[in-house]
């Protein structure tokens, strides 16, 4: 028998998408703040500029540990109490970043920085948690699309606004601004944040256990879904963490203009996060986009490595984040599908304690790897392939049908 969903969608559901767009635009801008600074914030602190990336690399290790207790808490407690609990950390450690720059105290920084990371888990297991609970089956692939551009948007506006903040304000009124908009947003959740309408019965009885995590991982299709998230989220993240040093070493290119082909990345995925999972409601189908998307950002990531030309290269970042970044949202509506009604928050938290797990070892080895294969083309051939065979895998996946219907 088919499940029903109880309740007719409403339009305040954009209302709603809209605050969760914000909170995790505000949460990446909080992860990257140090990124683009380095050796400002080296010079500054007093520290090394690995010191300063363990302020950013703290985030996925927070993450890891966290990952799968947030799933189980977002799918006992709803969309609404766990978004709710983020946006208190998000705040009150934007709040208290600020106190670690008068007198610069590092551990201070370091201890703020990892009481922000704990809201991270939370938003990122409740981007599928919100698409069924406030959207119809027929646009939840566009609502997770939407859900995820506020991740991409975040870590574009650290990456270019931050240094003009800190060049026109210094570092303690940048970290006051950014907590300024911080709090604005978690008050702005707290007054427009709703539950979802979109109930369905079966929700409230779901059993809340580690086992039903293991039970999901043992499903193939499921474990499909894992690699790809550690291969193409792990790879993506490791990409963006060294594309100022590959581009500099393979073609000469500027710090400036790195910065720009990285950009193109994120403007890329952007669209491609609205385009391609509004295609896969409308012809019902998720398999054939995912599958098409990992072919042409494997292909795209490759000439990343080839091309010397500065517009080529615009051109291929825009191409490869406009398909391998789209992939995201229809695979969290696939996982959606295969966990089933009750399971969304455990298992999109499942994917990305994956997707973590492989970030902090791909950034670590391809520094290695380019030592030993003589050259970055080599780490580009290391993950590329990776990614070929997350395509192979993909190619293997059953088309997953909605378990349930709209009302």
């Amino acid at each position: 028998m088919e499940d029903r969903v109880v309740g007719r969608a409403s339009s305040y559901r954009w209302v709603v998408l809209s605050v969760f767009m914000l909170v995790a635009l505000l949460s990446q801008m909080l992860w990257l703040t140090f990124a683009p600074i380095t050796t400002e914030v080296a010079g500054a602190f007093g520290v090394t500029a690995d010191d300063v990336s363990l302020l950013s690399l703290v985030w996925p290790v927070v993450f890891v540990v966290l990952a799968i207790p947030a799933g189980i808490y977002i799918d006992k407690r709803g969309f609404n109490v766990s978004i709710r609990l983020a946006v208190v950390f998000l705040a009150v450690f934007a709040v208290l970043r600020v106190f670690a720059t008068t007198p610069n105290n590092y551990l201070l920084l370091m201890i703020t920085q990892i009481g922000a990371a704990v809201c991270q888990p939370f938003i990122f297991g409740s981007i599928t948690k919100l698409a069924v609970s406030w959207f119809p089956q027929k646009e939840q692939g566009l609502a997770n699309g939407l859900g995820t551009i506020g991740l991409f948007l975040g870590m574009m506006l650290a990456l270019v606004v931050v240094p003009y903040l800190y060049i026109g304000y210094g570092l303690t009124m940048m970290l006051t601004i950014l907590a300024v908009f911080s709090v604005a947003g978690a008050l702005l959740f707290f007054v427009f944040g709703r539950e979802g309408v979109m109930v369905r019965p079966e929700e409230g009885s779901a059993s809340f256990s580690l086992s039903d995590l293991w039970t999901l991982s043992k499903k193939r299709d499921f474990t499909i879904l894992e690699y790809g998230f550690f291969v193409a989220i792990g790879g993506f993240t490791a990409i963006l963490t060294w594309l100022e040093v590959i581009l500099n070493s393979l073609h000469g290119i500027s710090i400036d203009d790195a910065g720009i082909i990285g950009g193109m990345l994120i403007v890329g995925g952007v669209i491609g996060s609205i385009v391609i999972p509004a295609l896969s409601d409308r012809v019902k189908r998720i398999k054939v986009f995912v599958v098409f998307d990992l072919l042409i950002g494997t292909v795209a990531f490759y000439f990343i490595g080839v091309f010397s030309s500065f517009v080529l290269l615009l051109v291929t970042s825009l191409v490869m984040g406009f398909f391998l970044m789209s992939a995201l949202p229809l695979v969290l509506e696939l996982s959606n599908r295969i966990a089933g009604p009750g399971m969304e928050g455990r298992a999109s938290s499942l994917l990305w304690f994956f997707s973590q797990v492989g970030s902090i070892l791909l950034i670590a080895v391809v520094g290695p790897i380019e030592a030993i294969g003589g050259g970055y083309m080599t780490s580009i051939l290391v993950i590329a392939g990776l990614w070929v065979v997350a395509f192979l895998l993909f190619l293997l996946l059953k088309e997953q049908k909605a378990k349930y219907i709209p009302h």
